[in-house]
């Protein structure tokens, strides 16, 4: 029986979307009708902000997926500027697999102190083991990590077997792959997505899988190679916070994945 609760831990949240507060709700809306799952919150800035700390998240890994080439800069500036405002954030930018100038962005993605690069590929539409999908890979050339949306059994988008096939290609690419490596396809993601150069969240699954199932993966992949992320705002912070203690990890284990991988991860 575990003796410990949230409150004894520093908890990193290593998946979140943030919009500008006068498109939040819509944002926000459009994900959960796509998923059919209600939002939890509107997706603003000051929102995350306020919800995460009443159960003490001290940092957030926050992005936005671009849905056309020409969201691409904007979306970058917007989540560098809140990063510089808020000191809590740790930003992903986006890019998008038909945009022209991919290179220059991905330097100025770097320039302004962003950690990483966030793709939907469900969302944007292209195949991840797709020529428009190595471009992007080789032109990050493994200088920053992809946090990469997997799974779902109504697209091939994102399946597990088109990133092992990608792995096997690219070798510099590192990967976290959300939802435990792939949404309702759990299972393949498992027998593929073991790899020295992939870590999983936890983000959008607790809620789907039963409690043994869970502990099962996160033993899979290695205590190590997991961090704690809730996909924030289409799960609230309650039901992410209260599921993940319920699993009953050993104290070691739980502050692992609920930060301590992602600080050694990214060297703070």
């Amino acid at each position: 029986m575990q003796d410990y609760s949230y409150k004894d831990f520093e908890i990193i949240d290593s998946h979140t979307h943030i919009f500008p507060s006068a498109i939040a709700v819509k944002a926000a809306k459009n994900i959960g009708d796509f998923y059919n799952l209600p939002p939890s919150h509107s997706g603003s800035p000051e929102g995350l902000l306020e919800q995460g700390s009443r159960y003490g998240v001290k940092k957030y890994l926050v992005c936005s997926v671009a849905t056309s080439p020409r969201q691409v800069r904007d979306i970058n500036n917007f989540i560098a500027r809140e990063c510089s405002e808020h000191p809590e954030f740790f930003g992903f930018g986006a890019l998008h697999p038909r945009m022209e100038g991919l290179e220059d962005e991905v330097n100025r993605i770097i320039k302004m102190g962003l950690r990483g690069i966030k793709l939907h590929p469900d969302f944007q539409e292209f195949n991840l083991d797709s020529p428009e999908a190595y471009h992007m890979y080789e032109a990050v050339d493994g200088r920053l990590p992809f946090l990469l949306h997997m799974g779902d059994k109504r697209y091939t988008f994102s399946s597990p077997e088109r990133l092992a096939k990608v792995l096997d290609d690219m070798p510099k690419l590192q990967v976290i792959a959300a939802h435990f490596g792939g949404y309702n396809c759990w299972d393949s993601a498992r027998e593929l997505l073991k790899r020295p150069r992939v870590k999983v969240d936890t983000s959008s699954s607790l809620f789907a899988l039963d409690k043994e199932y869970v502990k099962k993966l996160i033993y899979h992949y290695g205590v190590e190679n997991c961090f704690f992320g809730t996909d924030f705002p289409l799960m609230n912070y309650p039901a992410e916070i209260e599921s993940f203690m319920s699993l009953g990890l050993p104290y070691e284990d739980a502050r692992r994945v609920l930060s301590l991988n992602f600080r050694e991860y990214f060297k703070l």
